[in-house]
């Protein structure tokens, strides 16, 4: 009984000391199923969860940030500190105990893998289960979190292992990954990574995204941002979800942008029983052109779900008024509110300007969409045997 007692102290003492220090979640797992060798001959593995900022996990919709960079940085450091911290209390109380920390990793560059990777020990110690993307994702933060291992013989209460996924049917890594590295199919404690993860697509992806903040670094976390789990653990904490984020759109980026725009006007189109309205009937030619010229300096703005462009809009000023333009979404994908993220990044991208547009007389939907923000009408325009348009403006 005095025995239950001080290991119930010396645990209690333990997982208080951790919390303080930064981890959001600690588990105990027992290895003993795992080869001898990667355990180095202990038999539990207390696995040690840390947050990353929600706020810059949220960012990542538009690639790497430094801001991503240094916490990442500062969790690693982190991490480090309280799997010493973890190994020195348990060699206090008498246990052997081997943190498993980033200069005792034993990684082989040919498999891309750790001896015994910490996701191993988290999904023994009950903390979570591999997502589609190859990464932990706990039900608090999804896959916000970085962990770190801790092996040792002290005699702890093993959680039950997680030993399939709970990520079902969800695929939002998958569609999104712009180097299609996950490969659709579920984890289970008895696959092997190359079941469901292409990790040299990864490994690229994540070295192109990362390029600019930190060349050699591999690095991306999009997967992160679009998990659902993750999802909910962000608007939970407050936060309005960065996901899909409007982006700068490249000349490379025209042709989708006139396949989407031809698409995406046919609403409009049937509106007006007019099939030669001006989006309809652009060619890749004259929008080159529109995007190139000089003299209006037009701002293309972009948002990218499930790797394809499924939102845009542009915009170019002249004498302190911003005219905009060609705001359009993918019928697959509208009443998501991509349409009102497209307007507040365009405005952004000319604050303090007064703004400008025009659709069609008959797009009722579109134009209390656009007093919603807070345009109003100031003049119309008649076409004969056409439908007119409707101009409104914002200051």
């Amino acid at each position: 009984m005095a025995f239950v007692q001080a290991q119930e102290n010396w645990l209690s003492d333990l997982q208080k000391i951790l919390i303080e220090e930064g981890a959001l979640k600690i588990g105990f797992g027992d290895l003993t199923a795992l080869p001898e060798e990667p355990r180095r001959g202990l038999p539990r593995g207390i696995s040690i969860a840390v947050p990353l900022d929600l706020t810059v996990v949220n960012s990542l919709g538009t690639g790497m940030t430094h801001a991503y960079h240094a916490e990442y940085n500062r969790t690693n450091a982190l991490l480090g500190r309280l799997a010493r911290l973890t190994a020195d209390f348990l060699q206090r109380q008498g246990f052997n105990a081997i943190p498993i920390i980033s200069e005792a990793v034993k990684e082989s560059f040919k498999e891309h893998a750790s001896v015994l990777p910490h996701k191993t020990v988290a999904t023994r110690a009950g903390m979570g289960w591999i997502g589609k993307n190859a990464l932990l994702i706990t039900r608090e933060r999804g896959s916000a979190v970085r962990i770190t291992s801790v092996l040792t013989d002290a005699p702890l209460p093993c959680a039950e292992p997680v030993n399939i996924s709970s990520c079902g049917e969800c695929d939002m890594c998958v569609r999104n990954c712009p180097g299609q590295a996950p490969l659709g199919p579920v984890w289970s404690a008895t696959s092997k990574r190359e079941d469901f993860l292409d990790v040299l697509a990864c490994r690229k992806t994540c070295m192109e995204r990362s390029w600019r903040v930190a060349p050699g670094m591999s690095m991306c976390s999009l997967c992160v941002l679009v998990c659902p789990w993750t999802h909910k653990a962000i608007e939970e904490a407050g936060l309005s979800y960065g996901f899909p984020a409007v982006e700068m759109a490249q000349k490379g980026d025209l042709e989708e942008i006139l396949a989407l725009q031809k698409l995406a006007f046919v609403s409009e189109a049937i509106l007006c029983g007019d099939f030669t309205i001006p989006p309809l009937l652009q060619t890749f030619e004259e929008l080159k052109a529109e995007y190139s010229d000089p003299r209006k300096a037009k701002i293309f703005l972009k948002i990218v779900e499930d790797r394809r462009i499924v939102g845009s809009v542009r915009a170019f000023e002249a004498d302190g008024t911003c005219y905009v333009s060609r705001l359009m979404v993918h019928p697959d994908y509208r009443r998501k509110g991509l349409g009102g993220r497209l307007m507040q990044a365009i405005e952004a991208c000319y604050a303090g300007a007064r703004f400008e547009l025009f659709t069609g007389e008959k797009s009722i939907g579109d134009i209390m969409f656009y007093q919603k923000l807070g345009y109003q009408i100031f003049k119309t325009q008649e076409f004969a045997g056409k439908a007119g348009l409707v101009y409104l403006e914002k200051s």
